[in-house]
């Protein structure tokens, strides 16, 4: 059995899910189209509500800011890294830094060399990797925004989450 695609030329076949593109080169779709041939008809796939749509959408865009947001941020020209788990380590070291005015720390960058960070350069950086977390979240929910407010799938499909993040 097969399934119609929607706004495609491609069917899907159900036994396995796999999308079947319309070239006459392609075995699966001469298969497919003898399937037809002898009298089958494809069934047509349901179209996902709007709803169903932002879902995915909104999906897409937590994950496409949580790229952003582990990109790692240029600080003084010394390449952080901004993973959880670095923005976690980061914040037990200025922590120290805030009870030891002289605190330093051997930090290593997103290249694998070390760098001493003293107080200053520690704080520096914790702040900029702060502020380029709290500008992709920013950015995640001003879009977030604009995919709820979409009153169709086409105002939903002009909504670009792939530009404008912080670098």
């Amino acid at each position: 059995m097969y399934s119609e695609i929607a706004n495609s030329t491609s069917m899907r076949r159900d036994a396995d899910g796999a999308i079947i593109p319309a070239d006459e080169n392609n075995r699966d779709y001469q298969e497919f189209l003898a399937w037809r041939a002898a009298g089958n008809t494809p069934t047509p796939l349901p179209t996902p509500t709007l709803a169903e749509v932002k879902a995915a959408k909104l999906a897409k865009l937590a994950e496409r800011r949580w790229r952003a947001e582990t990109a790692g941020v240029t600080v003084n020209g010394l390449s952080i890294p901004s993973d959880a788990a670095s923005q976690s380590k980061l914040t037990a070291a200025v922590v120290a830094c805030v009870l030891d005015n002289a605190y330093s720390v051997n930090w290593k960058l997103a290249d694998g060399t070390f760098q001493m960070l003293d107080h200053a350069t520690l704080i520096a950086v914790a702040q900029a990797v702060r502020a380029h977390v709290q500008s992709c979240f920013d950015r995640e929910a001003m879009l977030a925004g604009e995919i709820a407010a979409a009153a169709d799938a086409a105002a939903l499909a002009a909504i670009d989450i792939e530009t404008g993040w912080p670098a």
